[in-house]
């Protein structure tokens, strides 16, 4: 096969991610793809981020096969070194988290001239890692791990201010969204918040995203034209464990055995990722949802660390006896990659976090989507386009209505709508299965091409 073809010259490759779970994992899934086609590859996080990928089972075999670089941080008296990452972080502090990260622009410095890669690999948050590999004559390419419809939509927003003119009507954001953004951004740097417009700008020939032309040809070629570069896309960078290298014990796990006893097709998944939270009112209208729905379920509920909260008092009084038998809810963890390849699972009801989605197409589940904040908006409605999705509109004042929920969940399990959309989603994943390790076999060649640039490579 391709990938395990050797190279003549072997690349160094430093890698940035965001320190976020849902950004680490897409880089780690390239590092992979990197590593098999013989490139050395250096991966550079923080502790608190590579501690907790070392402590994965999904992780932490591979880590020992490249080379991990931790990167510290200024520590703050409200931001040590064990909050280095936005996992259990408040939202509040993210943007702290930001401006920390932009600060260690000099020690990220000290790693490039130690290491010297021909090449860096940086998130759409770090145009200040592109400068500094800049300054040592290291071409640098920024790696998107969301897909190109709405980066583009990002880049259309930050740099004419406004939505209009936008040139896919599909794709949109609703005014109580975008007056929402504004709010939640209002108190960014302002160097953060031209960050991405400076970190596509660096990009050095192309910007590599994670996405395949079937999913988005027309959105990559339009953000190749408006960036005047190549959006390059990686192919779908899903995470799919081997059967004895998933997650832990998942083939055991009891809710593994819950699904077993359910009909094919019958059952929905219900996650909104690992790092939002639902409000109460929130909680309480997914259960109500789910309940006059009549659907089976797993449902993935989650609070914020420190929150002291139990199931049984989050959701409406008595629900958990109404629907016993037919629904389980897990907190805070669940096999994802196992429950979604198991034959009882018909939909996903999730907030349209591009990992999520991707993985979604790959088991061939149609989607129920609740996006929550920024791009997720931009996803659902794209999915809604190919015809995958059925999103669960918010009222005027931007609520929830478990009634909704609860149409859009027999939509997708009972109605021929659903059946329609599962065939089209199953259609996708064949397409681009047919066109297997093209996207990262061209993504290797492109930066094969730049390190060359550098005089990079040793035989």
């Amino acid at each position: 096969m391709a990938e395990n073809k050797p190279a003549s010259r072997r690349f160094r490759v430093l890698m940035l991610p965001w320190l976020a779970h849902g950004h680490v994992v897409p880089y780690l899934e390239l590092a992979k793809e990197l590593h098999h086609r013989n490139f050395v590859v250096h991966f550079s996080s923080t502790p608190a981020v590579l501690a907790s990928l070392q402590s994965a089972p999904n992780s932490s075999a591979f880590l020992s096969q490249i080379h991990t670089v931790p990167i510290h941080l200024p520590a703050a008296a409200d931001l040590p070194p064990s909050r280095h990452t936005t996992k259990d972080l408040p939202r509040h502090q993210i943007f702290a988290l930001c401006k920390a990260f932009r600060m260690s622009a000099p020690a990220l410095s000290l790693i490039l001239d130690e290491i010297e890669p021909d090449l860096l690999v940086y998130d759409l948050f770090q145009p200040w890692a592109a400068e500094a590999a800049a300054s040592r004559g290291i071409p640098a390419v920024c790696f998107c791990i969301t897909g190109a419809a709405s980066i583009a939509f990002t880049h259309h927003l930050l740099l004419r201010g406004s939505t209009a003119g936008f040139p896919f009507p599909a794709v949109f954001m609703t005014p109580n969204e975008l007056r929402a953004l504004r709010e939640n951004t209002g108190s960014i740097d302002p160097e953060d918040r031209v960050a991405i417009l400076k970190s596509l700008e660096l990009s050095n020939d192309a910007v590599l995203t994670n996405t395949s032309r079937e999913i988005e040809g027309k959105y990559i070629d339009h953000l190749s034209a408006v960036l005047g570069k190549s959006a390059v896309p990686t192919g779908s960078l899903v995470r799919v464990p081997g059967k004895n290298g998933g997650e832990e014990k998942a083939e055991d796990h009891e809710i593994l055995r819950f699904l077993d006893g359910k009909q094919r097709q019958s059952t929905v998944y219900i996650s909104f990722g690992s790092e939002y939270y639902l409000s109460e009112t929130e909680i309480h209208e997914v259960a109500k949802g789910l309940e006059l729905s009549g659907a089976n379920f797993v449902w993935v509920v989650r609070f914020p660390a420190g929150k002291e909260a139990k199931i049984e008092d989050s959701v409406p009084e008595g629900f958990l006896d109404r629907v016993k038998g037919r629904g389980v809810i897990l907190e805070k963890w669940a096999p994802q990659i196992q429950i979604l390849g198991h034959q009882s699972v018909g939909g996903f009801v999730m907030q349209c976090g591009w990992n999520s989605f991707l993985e979604s197409i790959h088991f061939d589940v149609p989607l129920i989507a609740i996006p929550m904040h920024s791009e997720q908006f931009i996803t659902a409605r794209m999915a809604a386009e190919l015809g995958i999705a059925t999103e669960v509109m918010r009222d005027d004042d931007g609520r929830l209505h478990g009634e909704d929920i609860a149409k859009a969940v027999k939509r997708v399990l009972e109605e021929k709508e659903g059946e329609e959309m599962r065939g089209k989603v199953k259609e996708l994943n064949a397409a681009m299965a047919i066109k297997g390790k093209q996207g990262i076999d061209d993504t290797a060649a492109l930066l094969s091409r730049l390190c060359l640039t550098s005089g990079g490579g040793k035989a």
